[in-house]
C-alpha cells in the first residue's frame, strides 16, 4: 500500500470549527487543528502550554473585573462587586470603596478614563467619577454633578434628557477632548458630546464649534446604543448597526453620523487591537473587526470567528492583551457564558488569526487585562463548596489556583494553602512533579524537603490535528481508510507528552539520570503507530504540570 510522509509546520490558524472538517481546499484546513485546550497558539507557528493561574484572592459573591491604569507603573485592577468596589495594586487588596451598583447591574456598567478619574455609568444611576488621590489607598467615588443637561420634550412638556425618572447615560468615551454619552432609557439612539475641555458641561447654546453637542441617529428603527468608543474616528455601535462620525474635529453643525454595517452589538464592550475594534455582535455567535478600509472609504464589520465559531457562546466579557515584553503576540480573551475561554491570537501583518479554547476546573466569569498582566474571576468548587478566587495568568506557572513558594530554608512543610483546603492538587518541587496531596489547614507535608514549590489544580491539555489528507496518483484519501504509521514531533522545551496515548519517553537510562530533576527536551521526537481509521487523527496530550511547546508534527500514513 502507498505511503506518503505529510508536514505541518504551523498552526496559525488555530481550531478549526467541525463544520471545515471536509474543506480541504482551504489553507487553513493545512495550518489548522480539530482540537486545541488549554495551549496558546503562538505567532511564530507553535501551540504551547497555556500559562497557569496564580491564586491572588478569594472574592465574595458575583463581580465583574476592570482595569485603571494612573501611567504604566501605576496600575490598578477593580474589583466590583455588590455594592463595592475592591482595589487591587501588584495582587494585593488596598481600598474598598461603597457603590450603588448592585449584582445585576455589574455587567450592564461602562466606563472611560482619563489620568486619574474613572468615569463609570448606568442608566438607572447618575453617573459617577473614581478618583485616585494621591495614594495606592486613597480613592473617592462620587456622583458627577452634570450642568446645561439638553432638553426633550417627551410628550408632557420639555423636561432634561438624563434624570432619575428618564434614566442616565448607558455608554461613555472620551474623545477630541470631549466627553461622549451615548444613549439613555428614554432616548436610547441619542449621542452627546460635552463642551470641549468642559467634560461636565452639556451646553449645545447656539452651535458654535466649541459648544455641546446633541444629535439621535437617523435610522429607520430604534437602534440603542451599546457602546461609543474612541478609535481612528468616533465610533458608535447599536443593537442594529455600526456607525461612526467621519467629521474631524466634530463640532455641532459637522456630527453627521453615518451608518457602515448592519450586523449590531452586544453590551460586552469592544476592544481595540492590532489596528481594528473588536466587537461580539448581538447573536453572541461572531466575533467582528471593526476596521477601516481605504478601497471602500468606509468601515467593514468582516467575521475573525468564523473559522472557529463554535468556540463562542454566549459571551459576557473580553479583553486583549496586547504584546509584552515575553511575547510579540495580541491576544483576545473572550469569556463565554458556559465559563470557558476563547482565545484569539492575531498580527495581522503576519496573517496570523487562530482561536484556542481554554478551559479550567471552574467556570470563569470576568477577565481584565492590566498593562501585561491578565487577571481572570473563577467560580470553583473546593471541597464541596462553591468559592470565587482571583487569579492572575502567570507564564511560570503549571496549575490552576496555585501558588508558588520559595522555602527558606528547604522544608518539607508547605503552607498558605488554605484556600485549597479539602482539594486534591498537584504539585511541583525544584521542577520535578510529586505526588499529588490535599492541603489540610493551609499546607501540605512533601516526602522530601525542597526550595521552590508550586502547588495548585490540575488541567489538562490537548491538540488534535485535522484529518489527514494528501493526493496519491489515484486521488485524494480524505475519506479513505488510513493509518497512521510514524509521527515526528518536533518540540521545544517539552515533557510528559503523549501522542494518540503513546507516551514519549523524556530521559533515557544511563549514568546520572536518576534523583535530577528531567531536563526539558528540544530537537526531534517520533513513535510508531498501529490501526486504521477513517480519519487518521494525532492526539497531542499532556496530563502532568510541565512544559511543552509542538512547533511542528511530521505524519506518514498509509492509504
Amino acid at each position: 500500500m502507498p505511503r506518503v510522509m505529510t508536514l505541518q509546520t504551523s498552526f496559525n490558524s488555530g481550531v478549526l470549527d467541525p463544520r471545515l472538517a471536509a474543506r480541504t481546499d482551504l489553507k487553513h484546513f493545512y495550518q489548522g487543528v480539530d482540537t486545541a485546550t488549554n495551549v496558546v497558539s503562538m505567532p511564530q507557528g507553535g501551540l504551547k502550554r497555556r500559562p497557569g493561574l496564580a491564586y491572588i484572592d478569594t472574592i465574595s459573591g458575583a463581580a465583574r473585573l476592570e482595569s485603571f491604569a494612573f501611567n504604566v507603573e501605576q496600575t490598578y485592577l477593580m474589583v466590583f462587586s455588590n455594592t463595592n468596589i475592591e482595589v487591587f495594586k501588584d495582587g494585593v487588596s488596598q481600598a474598598n470603596i461603597t457603590s450603588p451598583w448592585t449584582t445585576t447591574q455589574l455587567f450592564e456598567l461602562n466606563f472611560t478614563q482619563s489620568a486619574d478619574t474613572m468615569i463609570i455609568v448606568h442608566e438607572d444611576h447618575q453617573p459617577r467619577k473614581l478618583i485616585r488621590s494621591g495614594s495606592h489607598t486613597a480613592w473617592t467615588l462620587s456622583t458627577i454633578t452634570l450642568t446645561n443637561i439638553p432638553t426633550h420634550d417627551f410628550g408632557s412638556g420639555s423636561e432634561a434628557v438624563w434624570s432619575s425618572s428618564r434614566g442616565w447615560p448607558k455608554s461613555v468615551t472620551f474623545f477630541e477632548g470631549r466627553l461622549w454619552f451615548g444613549g439613555s432609557r428614554e432616548r436610547p439612539q441619542s449621542l452627546w458630546g460635552s463642551v470641549t475641555n468642559d467634560f461636565y458641561n452639556f451646553n449645545v447654546g447656539t452651535g458654535l464649534d466649541d459648544e455641546a453637542i446633541a444629535v439621535t441617529l437617523d435610522t429607520d428603527q430604534v437602534n440603542a446604543i451599546t457602546a461609543v468608543f474612541a478609535g481612528r474616528h468616533l465610533q458608535v455601535f447599536t443593537s442594529g448597526g455600526e456607525f461612526y462620525l467621519p467629521n474631524s474635529p466634530i463640532t455641532p453643525t459637522l456630527s453627521a453620523v453615518k451608518r457602515q454595517s448592519l450586523f449590531g452589538a452586544s453590551s460586552v464592550r469592544p476592544k481595540s487591537i492590532d489596528g481594528a475594534t473588536l466587537f461580539l455582535d448581538r447573536t453572541g455567535k461572531a466575533l467582528r473587526e471593526f476596521i477601516f478600509t481605504y478601497t471602500e472609504d468606509a468601515y467593514t464589520a468582516h467575521t475573525v470567528s468564523l473559522l472557529a465559531s463554535h468556540l463562542m457562546n454566549s459571551p459576557v466579557d473580553m479583553d486583549a492583551l496586547r504584546g509584552t515584553a515575553n511575547d510579540d503576540a495580541n491576544y483576545l480573551y473572550v469569556v463565554n457564558g458556559d465559563g470557558t475561554v476563547a482565545v484569539f491570537n492575531t498580527l495581522r501583518a503576519q496573517e496570523v488569526g487562530g482561536w484556542t479554547q481554554w478551559t479550567t476546573n471552574g467556570t470563569v466569569e470576568s477577565v481584565a487585562t492590566v498593562v501585561e498582566e491578565v487577571y481572570f474571576l473563577v467560580n470553583r468548587t473546593i471541597n464541596g463548596s462553591a468559592v470565587r478566587f482571583l487569579e492572575k495568568l502567570d507564564a511560570d506557572a503549571y496549575t490552576d489556583a496555585g501558588k508558588r513558594q520559595t522555602l527558606s530554608p528547604a522544608s518539607a512543610s508547605v503552607p498558605g494553602l488554605a484556600h485549597l483546603n479539602g482539594e486534591s492538587c498537584r504539585v511541583k518541587a525544584d521542577g520535578s512533579v510529586m505526588s499529588s496531596a490535599t492541603p489540610s489547614s493551609g499546607s501540605i507535608t512533601l516526602a522530601r524537603t525542597a526550595t521552590t514549590v508550586e502547588v495548585g489544580l490540575d488541567f489538562d491539555t490537548e491538540i488534535k490535528t485535522m484529518p489527514l489528507n494528501m493526493d496519491f496518483q489515484d486521488g485524494p484519501i480524505l475519506t479513505r481508510k488510513k493509518r497512521v504509521v510514524r509521527v515526528v514531533a518536533d518540540l521545544y522545551e517539552s515533557l510528559g507528552i503523549s501522542v494518540n496515548g503513546t507516551y514519549l519517553a523524556d530521559r533515557s537510562f544511563g549514568v546520572g539520570v536518576l534523583d535530577d530533576t528531567p531536563t526539558p527536551f528540544t530537537g526531534i521526537k517520533e513513535t510508531f503507530l498501529l490501526g486504521w481509521d477513517d480519519l487518521a487523527q494525532v492526539t497531542i496530550t499532556q496530563t502532568d504540570p510541565v512544559p511543552m511547546t509542538v512547533l511542528g508534527l511530521a505524519v506518514e500514513v498509509e492509504a
